[in-house]
């Protein structure tokens, strides 16, 4: 799988899938990634940052032993008893509000506002993520509730 010319506009995804799949059959970034790609852009995939060409999506879904469609169609979906990924999730909403910024024409009190809204939502994510590791795995969704 050579790269040709300039990227392309790449296959919509779900990308909370490619993780799923990824999981579901025990591999890990890079043995995704193997030597067509790097571990980085597999990250990016399941971060939806990055589309991946319809070679690559081959090869994700023959690794994962998945349908193209699974990656490609339907709302995201998380299995029974799952715990949402709020940390993900409030990474992609400061991303996205990175994003949101930069198209607007802002002044530089509203700029520095965002800048301090996309911190807090990353140092959030990151207290998240301590907490989880510190707690260890969540049994399932019935421990969403608890303080």
């Amino acid at each position: 799988m050579k790269r040709r010319g300039r990227r392309g506009p790449g296959v919509p995804i779900v990308p909370g899938r490619i993780r799923q799949a990824r999981l579901e059959r025990g591999l890990s970034l890079a043995e995704l990634a193997g030597a067509e790609v790097s571990r980085a852009f597999i990250h990016q995939l399941e971060q939806g940052l990055a589309r991946p060409s319809l070679p690559v999506l081959e090869m994700i879904a023959q690794r994962t032993g998945k349908p193209i469609g699974f990656f490609t169609s339907g709302p995201e979906t998380r299995p029974t008893g799952a715990v949402p990924d709020l940390a993900a999730e409030l990474m992609t909403m400061s991303r996205r509000l990175e994003r949101l910024a930069a198209a607007l024409e802002l002044s530089e009190a509203n700029r520095e506002g965002v800048r301090i809204v996309v911190g807090a939502l990353r140092h959030g994510a990151r207290l998240l993520t301590a907490a989880i590791r510190e707690r260890g795995p969540s049994p399932g969704a019935a421990d969403e509730d608890r303080p």
